[in-house]
């Protein structure tokens, strides 16, 4: 698991660096936070000074589980300190309509959001008009999986 690098700094800043020196294309990153909030700002500042492009927050513990509130004050902590764009993650449970997606972006001050859950559930919450009847939805999406050969595993959780 990727959060198994949030206790290995050094070893963050070596990846990072080679990607964005071996790379023609933007590098982002994405971590999980820390127990200590200063803790958590100083290895955000660290990923900055890698050269990414943009860092995703998303706003739990290791050990946290989308059962757990999602920690949108630290995020906005990190936004505040850093100067590449920050995408807030981790407010699926928050998230119910599209208008919640602009709410939970102006809570944690990112720049932008990334979801997973919510969308899974019925993307048709990224419409601004509302959603769609979720049978619509569903008939849909599986004509999109078949016309562009998606495995099964990618489709039958969603």
């Amino acid at each position: 698991m990727g959060a198994a690098l949030l206790a290995q700094p050094k070893k963050i800043r070596t990846i990072l660096t080679t990607l964005v020196k071996g790379l023609s294309v933007p590098v982002t990153c994405k971590i999980r936070i820390l127990p200590e909030l200063n803790d958590t700002l100083a290895l955000c500042k660290l990923i900055e000074n890698c050269g990414v492009a943009a860092l995703a927050v998303h706003g739990r513990l290791k050990i946290e589980r989308p059962q757990h509130p999602n920690h949108d004050d630290v995020i906005s902590e990190i936004a505040k300190v850093l100067t590449i764009p920050v995408i807030a993650n981790g407010g699926s449970k928050e998230i119910n309509s599209f208008s919640d997606i602009r709410t939970f972006c102006d809570r944690t001050n990112s720049c932008s959001v990334m979801i997973a859950r919510a969308v899974m559930w019925n993307c048709s919450i990224l419409r601004k008009d509302g959603f769609l009847p979720l049978d619509d939805v569903i008939r849909k999406y599986l004509r999109y999986a078949i016309q562009y050969d998606n495995p099964f595993t990618y489709t039958k959780y969603t």
